[in-house]
């Protein structure tokens, strides 16, 4: 009832998320963000039935234009040509479930909660059925004072996933040479919170600044750090690229498929100022230094000028750290 209430809209919420505030987020709007609880519910949902008076369209990233297109009155019944690429669309879906899943176990920095409610029918892949056979129910006793509201609950138990042990203070010298930064190091973190005040467009106001330094947990110094980064970059040779005068599209977060493998660009943006006017420009946000002369951060931005490229063939493309 309340999700339905707050669909219905006519209640104004504050613009800003404020630390004892109660998130509702769906998996994919909570990708990239952390809380210290998180509660997913409704994990033991029926699967889907099969769809009806769809389209399905084979299109692999790498061609030009689609293999198939195909209208289906129902999936349950697909004709004979159809069979291999429905199978195929099938397959991904569940994959793409399984990274839901992944992203949505991965929220959590101390505690996670999984929900759900007995479904009008039995689930045999649903994230509850999946999640119960790895782990073990602990029985948790009623607080003091609680009664049930109905005499016929009887269980109320509840399972728990097993925490990982934690890392010895001293790691091996190969896990310490490993060549990627450790996310939850203070200087990734710092990475991260400067990102995201670009993404809200770089206005670094006080608001924005408390919200960046609450999700990734930084210091006074530290969120300082982060917004001098920020306002370093705004203030450069790139700050057109947040001036809406001089920006024709432009977008953050930004997936692409480019020979195969899943590309997110951090911001791309395409002019419309004079002696510009088309050109599209791909950004990466870094806050280390010299990321030109890292090899492996230049071949990722090569990859990333190649997918767009490939999209616009005629149009200039450039690239920038």
């Amino acid at each position: 009832m309340l999700l339905c209430a707050l669909k219905a809209g006519g209640t104004l919420a504050p613009a800003t998320v404020t630390a004892d505030a109660v998130r509702l987020l769906t998996i994919h709007g909570a990708k990239g963000l952390e809380a210290e609880a998180v509660l997913l519910l409704d994990t033991d949902t029926v699967e889907r039935n099969a769809d009806s008076m769809g389209v399905l369209v084979d299109w692999p990233g790498e061609a030009t234009a689609p293999e198939k297109f195909v209208f289906l009155v129902s999936e349950s019944q697909p004709p004979a040509c159809a069979e291999a690429a429905l199978a195929s669309e099938q397959a991904a879906r569940k994959r793409e479930e399984l990274n839901a899943l992944y992203v949505a176990l991965t929220r959590a920095r101390h505690t996670l909660v999984v929900s759900s409610i007995e479904p009008h029918r039995a689930t045999t892949d649903s994230w509850w059925q999946r999640l119960q056979g790895l782990v073990d129910e602990v029985a948790t006793p009623l607080a003091e004072g609680t009664t049930l509201l109905s005499s016929s609950v009887q269980d109320v138990s509840v399972f728990m996933l097993p925490e990982l042990p934690a890392l010895p203070e001293t790691l091996p010298v190969k896990a310490a040479a490993a060549p990627h930064e450790d996310e939850d190091s203070a200087s990734a973190r710092i990475g991260k919170a400067m990102h995201r005040l670009l993404e809200w467009g770089g206005l670094c106001s006080a608001p924005q600044v408390a919200a960046a330094a609450r999700e990734f947990r930084l210091s006074p110094a530290q969120t300082r750090r982060a917004t001098e980064l920020a306002q370093r970059i705004l203030a450069g040779e790139g700050a057109w690229a947040w001036q809406p005068d001089v920006l024709a599209w432009q977008g953050n977060e930004v997936d692409l498929m480019f020979e195969g493998k899943a590309l997110r660009l951090d911001r791309l943006v395409q002019r419309k100022d004079a002696g510009h006017e088309g050109h599209w420009w791909v950004l990466d946000y870094k806050s280390a230094d010299a990321p030109q002369q890292q090899a492996a951060l230049m071949a990722q931005m090569q990859a990333y000028r190649a997918a767009v490229q490939q999209i616009y063939p005629g149009t200039p493309v450039k690239a920038a750290f």
